[in-house]
C-alpha cells in the first residue's frame, strides 16, 4: 500500500525539483564566467580518462563508490554495516536493519554524487583565495558521478528492480534534479545561500499549487 501511495509523491517531487533546477539553470547561463572552474574541472575529468594510468583503477573506484554510497546512507538510516567487499567487477554491503529508508540505500549509488558532497562540504571551511580549488574538485568528481552513474544505471540492476523500475526511474531522477540545483547554487553562492535559496522555493512552490488547488 504504501508503495502504490510513493508513486504520486515521487511524481511531485520530480516535477518541484525538475521545475527548480530549469530556474537555476537558466540564472547560471545568465552568469557562465562564474562557473569556469567548475567547467574546467569537469573538462579535467574526461583528459586525464584519455590517459591508461587513469582509466586502469577507474572501474575500481565506480564499484568502490556504488557501495560506499550503501553503506553511508545506510548510516544515516542507523543500519549497522556488517560487510563491506569491492573488487573490479562487483561488490557487495551487508547491513542490519528494518525496511525504514530502503528506497535511499538501494538507490544511493545512482543518484548520490557522494565524492562531491564531499567537497561541498570542504568548500565551506576553505579560504576565498582556495575556493576554485574546491570548484575544480567538484566538477572533477561531478563528471566521475556521472559517467558512473551512466554505467550502471540500467532496468537489470537489482537494487533497481527491487524497488521497481518506474519508482526508480521517479526517485532517481528527482533527486539528481536536487542535486543538481545545489552543486550549481553552492559554485555561486556558497553551500548555505544554496540551501537558503532552494528549500524556501520549493516551499513557495507547494503553497502556490495548495492555494491553486483549495
Amino acid at each position: 500500500m504504501l508503495r502504490v501511495l510513493s508513486y504520486p509523491l515521487l511524481l511531485l517531487l520530480l516535477l518541484l525539483t525538475g521545475y527548480e533546477l530549469c530556474n537555476v539553470v537558466r540564472v547560471a547561463a545568465g552568469s557562465p564566467m562564474g562557473y569556469k572552474w567548475l567547467l574546467i574541472g569537469i573538462a579535467s575529468y574526461f583528459v586525464l580518462r584519455l590517459f591508461s594510468f587513469f582509466t586502469r583503477n577507474e572501474r575500481w573506484l565506480q564499484t568502490f563508490s556504488h557501495e560506499l554510497s550503501h553503506a553511508v546512507v545506510g548510516i544515516m538510516f542507523f543500519r549497522k554495516i556488517l560487510s563491506f567487499q569491492v573488487n573490479e567487477q562487483e561488490g557487495v554491503v551487508f547491513h542490519s536493519g528494518r525496511d525504514i529508508g530502503q528506497i535511499f540505500i538501494s538507490l544511493a549509488p545512482y543518484c548520490l554524487p557522494l565524492f562531491t558532497y564531499v567537497f561541498i562540504l570542504m568548500r565551506v571551511f576553505t579560504v576565498a583565495d582556495m575556493i576554485y580549488v574546491m570548484d575544480i574538485l567538484i566538477g572533477f568528481t561531478m563528471a566521475f558521478h556521472i559517467l558512473c552513474f551512466a554505467r550502471q544505471t540500467h532496468p537489470l540492476q537489482p537494487d533497481i528492480q527491487s524497488q521497481g523500475v518506474v519508482r526508480s526511474v521517479l526517485f532517481i531522477v528527482a533527486v539528481w534534479c536536487f542535486n543538481l540545483s545545489i552543486i550549481l547554487l553552492t559554485v555561486s553562492r556558497g553551500l548555505w545561500g544554496a540551501i537558503t535559496y532552494i528549500f524556501p522555493r520549493y516551499w513557495n512552490d507547494i503553497e502556490g499549487v495548495w492555494n491553486m488547488i483549495f
